[in-house]
């Protein structure tokens, strides 16, 4: 497959922050690969056990160093909400982890329709109509993001 695009995954029974890489990816593949997690099973298994380990995808454009994450978190008692981080992804040439900045945004929503276009976006390279799209959810946090790989 000729991408710049590597996506992996983080599973609820993996460690905290370990993901396997699931290699080069394209936009049908990373939505298929998105419609496949049960995201409503994932996080009320989390939520009911309390560990709150809930599943992320992650795709990184390696030509540029951004990065989309999806993953969950509670919105109400009663519902979970997508959250979408966007990040950048700066190889340490020591060999060291690479150095990663995300900002987290909370959709307050369980609707997989956001994720799915913000996806669609990164594939397309249009930063700005993320930032767009971004700039209209909760801003969580910006973090300091750490890069483990099975």
């Amino acid at each position: 497959m000729k991408t710049n695009f590597v996506s992996r995954i983080h599973k609820t029974d993996y460690e905290t922050d370990s993901y396997k890489v699931l290699g080069k990816t394209d936009y049908e593949k990373h939505l298929t690969d998105f419609n496949k997690i049960n995201w409503s099973d994932e996080y009320w298994k989390e939520f009911r056990d309390l560990t709150f380990n809930f599943p992320d995808l992650e795709v990184l454009d390696d030509k540029n160093g951004k990065y989309l994450s999806i993953s969950l978190a509670p919105n109400a008692d009663d519902s979970f909400q997508f959250t979408i981080g966007l990040g950048n992804h700066k190889e340490n040439g020591s060999g060291q982890n690479p150095i990663r900045t995300v900002k987290l945004y909370g959709t307050e929503s369980e609707n997989k329709e956001l994720p799915k276009k913000i996806i669609r976006l990164i594939f397309d390279n249009n930063y700005e109509q993320i930032d767009f799209e971004l700039n209209k959810l909760f801003l969580i946090d910006e973090i300091e993001d750490v890069y483990i790989n099975q």
